[in-house]
């Protein structure tokens, strides 16, 4: 993914509002091990999905999908893997981004919340996590409120897969939302590598 050790990087997670300023202490294949400038680890949870923003050879953004591997407070460093974000063309038409957002969900017709972990989103998708056990094909309300926006979504399980031993990971189909609330949407995703270079002068 072409960073380097000692190279710094910044982390979006979903459970602060800022970016996580690092230096990268070493590399491997799809693996990033980093140490956070604050010395503070306490807003990490094991597979937490991440956004690694770089800087690339011109100085452009790079925005890089990870979940956290493993947190070692002692040493005051956590370890990502990576993910790359190449897929089937035939399944997938829209551009997917990568993200950390925590969602509330429901199945339908019930009113008891369900928490999931966005980890990559487009138009019409999104990967999530989530220890709750859900049906493929099985239908969701989806409430995902930014700092920016508030969206309300009808999903679809399209594939799951169980990748440990609390974690569920799927794929889920965005349905039957409005011309208004895509075109809305549309725009908030366009956006999100401003979002990232806005947010890097504040980082900490």
């Amino acid at each position: 993914m072409g960073i380097e050790t000692q190279k710094l990087v910044y982390i979006s997670i979903y459970s602060i509002d800022y970016l996580l300023k690092c230096t990268v202490t070493d590399t491997s294949d799809k693996i990033l091990k980093l140490c956070p400038f604050s010395g503070k680890l306490d807003m990490l949870q094991m597979y937490d999905p991440v956004v690694i923003v770089s800087s690339g050879e011109n100085g452009q953004i790079i925005t890089t999908p990870g979940d956290i591997a493993s947190i070692d407070s002692r040493s005051c460093q956590f370890e990502l893997n990576i993910h790359d974000m190449e897929v089937d063309k035939d399944r997938r038409v829209f551009e997917r981004y990568p993200a950390s957002l925590a969602i509330s969900a429901r199945r339908k017709f019930s009113s008891k919340r369900l928490h999931m972990l966005v980890k990559n989103i487009s138009l019409y998708g999104m990967g999530v996590i989530s220890p709750v056990d859900l049906e493929s094909e099985e239908l969701v309300d989806i409430d995902l409120i930014t700092d920016r926006n508030m969206f309300y979504f009808s999903g679809k399980i399209v594939w799951k897969n169980k990748f440990s031993s609390e974690y569920f990971e799927y794929g889920m189909q965005l349905t039957n939302y409005d011309i208004a609330t895509q075109y809305q949407f549309q725009k908030y995703l366009n956006k999100q590598i401003q979002h990232y270079a806005n947010l890097i002068p504040r980082a900490r």
